[in-house]
């Protein structure tokens, strides 16, 4: 695919995503559908896939325009659009990111490629979106930071470098599939973190939930045919990363009048993703700086790596803001069961496209690590502390639909 069609369709699925604040009311249902019109880069590489895909990104595109039409946030089918339409761009982001990003590596040789160069450009190219998005005129409103914000930023955005870095290396030493199923055990890093690092006691029963995460991941690796322990160390590299960068940024939000200097979510991620890209480069030049000609080289001659490192950069860019803006309008169950989804369409979903081994144990272990997550992350709503032990809280399962209460006059059988 040319360079200049990739670089359209990518533009087109971030504009869309960025152009709907919370609360923006939808006038163009155009910009909307043009996210999928067309399939993303990776269709060229698999004709097998294109129809289906095709297919299935002009239902979605119909069924949101349709939706648009009817009513906007609230009215009167009850649904909120706008969420559903984070959610969708969210859940494509995500799957086309991890499509590109796959072949942007492949095509300079996985692991003895350019990973580390790859994963530092696709912050940069990232961040020129978002600086763009600041100087475009009613795009988006600057941020008003000061330099002592910016530094108080740091350890976040080195983390933000470190956590895509390692799970870019991992996903080109190994295949998408087991990578993403190493990166769900990443409660368990959490966890220990939180416990042991930053003194927040974690509650019994999501303990207890931790074997299971990590019995999934086992299984998994059972029959691992891509399996390697580079593989395996990045995704648990890239695990430890995103869990200090969760804790980093809880106590960077507590810094007073920051949220109110930031702005908005789309803001906070742009300025992140600017010092993530600046303090990766010193680590580029370490790996992969003698070698950078090697790469410029690359870049010009081969098309497939020019245009999924393009796409995969605005993808990524795309979906994790919108991940964003999407969990921040849901309540806690909702983030597990999204994430939950989420990991299993892009794991299954990215092993059908690019061939990846899907045997009986590697799907066994993902249903397991990744329902151990999911049970993990809402466990606390569901069982009640008490003196000695836990109690089941009847009302947080009845909540969550998990089984109906008898009526009082009902005999209980």
């Amino acid at each position: 695919m040319k360079l200049s069609i990739t670089l359209s369709l990518a533009l087109a699925g971030a504009c869309s995503a960025f152009a709907l604040a919370p609360g923006t009311t939808v006038r163009n249902n155009a910009a909307v559908g043009t996210a999928f019109d067309k399939p993303s880069a990776f269709v060229q590489h698999n004709p097998q896939h294109r129809s289906t895909t095709a297919l299935s990104a002009a239902a979605t595109a119909t069924a949101s325009s349709d939706a648009i039409q009817s009513t906007r946030g609230g009215g009167a089918t009850g649904f909120d659009i706008p969420l559903l339409i984070y959610f969708t761009l969210w859940y494509v982001g995500n799957y086309y990111y991890n499509i590109s990003n796959k072949l942007a590596l492949k095509a300079t040789g996985g692991a003895a490629g350019f990973p580390m160069t790859i994963s530092a450009l696709q912050l940069g190219i990232g961040s020129i979106y978002g600086i763009f998005l600041w100087l475009a005129p009613d795009a988006r409103t600057k941020p008003k930071v000061t330099m002592d914000d910016i530094i108080k930023m740091l350890p976040v955005a080195f983390c933000y470098a470190g956590a895509h870095s390692a799970s870019v290396f991992s996903f080109s030493a190994g295949s998408v599939s087991f990578g993403q199923i190493v990166k769900a055990s990443e409660p368990a890093f959490a966890a220990v973190l939180s416990q042991f690092v930053y003194n927040k006691p974690v509650s019994k029963a999501k303990w207890l939930c931790l074997p299971i995460v990590i019995g999934g991941v086992i299984l998994a690796s059972v029959n691992e045919l891509d399996f390697a322990v580079s593989a395996l160390v990045s995704a648990c590299i890239a695990n430890m990363f995103a869990a200090v960068r969760g804790n980093e940024n809880k106590k960077l939000m507590e810094t007073e009048g920051l949220k109110d200097r930031i702005g908005s979510v789309g803001n906070q991620f742009c300025i992140t993703s600017i010092l993530g890209f600046l303090l990766s480069i010193p680590f580029v030049l370490v790996k992969e700086g003698s070698r950078f000609g090697e790469f410029a080289e690359a870049f010009k001659t081969v098309p497939a790596l020019r245009s999924n490192m393009i796409a995969s950069a605005l993808w990524f860019y795309g979906y994790n803001e919108l991940s964003t803006m999407t969990l921040k309008k849901t309540n806690a169950v909702t983030q597990s069961v999204a994430n939950t989804a989420k990991r299993v369409i892009v794991i299954i979903g990215v092993a059908l496209v690019l061939g990846e081994s899907l045997d009986f144990m590697k799907l066994l272990g993902c249903g397991i690590g990744v329902g151990g997550v999911f049970l993990y992350s809402i466990i606390d709503s569901i069982v009640k502390p008490s003196q000695g032990g836990f109690n089941v809280n009847r009302v947080s399962f009845v909540r969550h639909g998990i089984f109906s209460v008898p009526s009082p006059r009902a005999p209980i059988s």
